[in-house]
């Protein structure tokens, strides 16, 4: 699990950025930025997953509630 999460991320911010790229040199700005946000709404969501999962672990190793 630990480098797997890495690549996800980074291929999701190499394919965001091409996006975003190629919007804007299109002139379609507003998709661009839409097409920024909804990578790091992924992103974002994959993270707070893993948090989540992380303090499950801690809770478990050290007996709490």
């Amino acid at each position: 699990m630990g480098l797997d999460i890495l690549f996800k991320i980074a291929g999701v911010g190499i394919l965001v950025s091409v996006f975003h790229t190629a919007l804007k040199q299109a002139g379609k700005e507003d998709m661009a930025h839409l097409c920024t946000l909804a990578g790091f709404t992924i992103v974002l969501l994959w993270v707070v997953q893993l948090l989540g999962r992380l303090f499950n672990t801690v809770q478990d190793v050290f007996k709490l509630f």
